[in-house]
C-alpha cells in the first residue's frame, strides 16, 4: 500500500514549509483587499500599489505548487501503481473535500445574492469540471500532478521532472505573447493550462525536498558561514533588487508580462526558502504567531473571497466611509474567516470540510 511516511528521516519536522504557505495565503488574502480598496477609489493606484500588484501578488499563489510538490516528496513513496493508487485515494479526499464545499457554498451564496452565477445544475457542473471558481481551482490542477507525477527517486529523475516542466512553462510564456497563442491557452481546459503554466514550482519543491533527505543542503547550510543576518537579509535584498529592474524593464516595455512572473516567481520562491529555513530551520522551530495563525490560514485563503463579496454587498448600502469600509472588510478577510473555521471544527466533524487532512487516517 501507499506509505505517508512519519517516523523517518523522510518525515516533516520542518515548519519552515507550513510557515511559508501560511504567509502566503495572509498575503492573497491582503492582495483582495488592496484590490478591493482601489476598485472603490479607497486606494490610489500609485507606484507601490502597482508594485504589489505586478511583483510581489503572483509569487503568492505558486507558493502553494511549491510547498505541495514539497510536502509530497517528503512525506508519500509513490514508486508502484499500488502505492499510487493509496496516495491517491488520500488526495482525492484532501483535495477534493474543500474544492467542492467552496464550490458549491460561494454559488448558493451568489444565487442569494444575485451576484453571480448561482446554484443551479448547469453552474454547479461548469464550476466543477470547466471553470473552478476562485481559488479552489489549486485543488484539481493539485490533484493532477498527484496523479501524473511520481516521486523522485534520483537526481536524473528530478532533472528529467525539472526540465519538462520548465519546458512547459517556457511554451506558456511563449503563446502569451501573441493574440493567437493566448487563444490557444484560452481554449484548453483550465486543468491542462494552469498544470503547464505551475508544473515548475511543484517539480521545484519536490526537488528541494530530494536534495534534503540525502542531505546535500544540510551539508552546505551547515558549511556557509555568512552572520545569520546576511543569510536573512541577502535573499530578500536579492530579490528585491530583481523585482525592481524587472518592473523598471516591464514599464519601459522591454520584457514580456509572462517572463517578468517566472523570473519573480522563481526568484520569489529561492528567496523565500532561503529566509524561512534560516529562520525556522528543519527541526521544528517555532514562533507563536505562526503557532496561533498556522491552523486557520488554509480557512483565510478558501473564504476571504466569499466573505469579502458578502461584505462589500452589505456595504455598497451602508455609506461607512472610507474607516468603516477599510476596519469592516479587514474583519472580513482575516477575522470572520477564523471564526468560521473554529466554528466547524468545534461542531461535530464539520472541520473536515476545510482540513481534511486533520481528520483522515493516513495509510501505512
Amino acid at each position: 500500500m501507499a506509505k505517508l511516511l512519519s517516523g523517518s528521516s523522510r518525515a516533516t519536522t520542518a515548519t519552515w514549509i507550513f510557515n511559508f504557505e501560511s504567509s502566503a495565503s495572509l498575503l492573497l488574502a491582503l492582495g483582495s483587499l488592496l484590490a478591493a480598496w482601489h476598485a472603490r477609489q479607497i486606494l490610489p493606484a500609485n507606484s507601490l500599489y502597482r508594485f504589489w500588484e505586478s511583483c510581489l501578488l503572483p509569487v503568492q499563489l505558486p507558493v502553494f505548487y511549491f510547498g505541495y510538490g514539497y510536502l509530497y516528496q517528503r512525506q508519500w513513496r509513490v514508486t508502484s501503481l499500488r502505492s499510487w493508487w493509496g496516495s491517491v485515494r488520500y488526495e482525492l479526499a484532501n483535495l477534493l473535500t474543500p474544492f467542492a464545499f467552496i464550490t458549491v457554498l460561494t454559488l448558493a451564496v451568489r444565487s442569494w445574492l444575485h451576484t453571480g452565477a448561482g446554484l443551479t445544475p448547469e453552474h454547479l457542473a461548469v464550476a466543477l469540471f470547466v471553470d473552478p471558481v476562485i481559488p479552489v481551482g489549486f485543488f484539481l490542477v493539485a490533484l493532477v500532478f498527484y496523479l501524473l507525477i511520481p516521486n523522485f527517486t534520483s537526481k536524473r529523475a528530478a532533472a528529467v521532472g525539472v526540465g519538462v516542466s520548465l519546458l512547459l512553462k517556457i511554451a506558456v510564456v511563449i503563446a502569451a505573447r501573441s493574440p493567437e497563442g493566448q487563444g490557444l491557452l484560452g481554449s484548453l481546459p483550465y486543468v491542462v493550462a494552469n498544470g503547464c503554466d505551475n508544473a515548475l514550482w511543484f517539480c521545484g519543491g519536490m526537488a528541494l525536498a530530494l536534495e534534503e533527505c540525502q542531505g546535500q543542503i544540510s551539508q552546505h547550510m551547515r558549511g556557509a558561514r555568512l552572520p545569520r543576518a546576511v543569510k536573512i537579509t541577502g535573499p530578500l535584498a536579492l530579490w528585491l533588487g530583481l523585482a525592481l529592474g524587472c518592473w523598471w524593464l516591464y514599464g519601459q516595455e522591454r520584457m514580456n508580462l509572462g517572463c517578468l512572473e517566472a523570473v519573480l516567481v522563481g526568484a520569489g520562491l529561492g528567496a523565500g526558502t532561503l529566509l524561512y529555513r534560516e529562520l525556522f530551520g528543519m527541526q521544528g522551530r517555532q514562533w507563536r504567531f505562526f503557532s496561533l495563525v498556522d491552523g486557520y490560514t488554509k480557512g483565510i485563503w478558501l473564504l476571504h473571497p466569499l466573505c469579502l463579496e458578502l461584505w462589500f454587498y452589505w456595504a455598497q448600502g451602508a455609506h461607512l466611509g472610507a474607516v468603516g469600509t477599510v476596519a469592516g472588510s479587514l474583519a472580513a478577510a482575516y477575522l470572520v474567516p477564523v471564526a468560521i473555521n473554529v466554528m466547524l471544527d468545534h461542531l461535530g466533524r464539520l472541520g473536515f470540510l476545510i482540513n481534511p487532512n486533520r481528520y483522515l487516517s493516513k495509510p501505512r
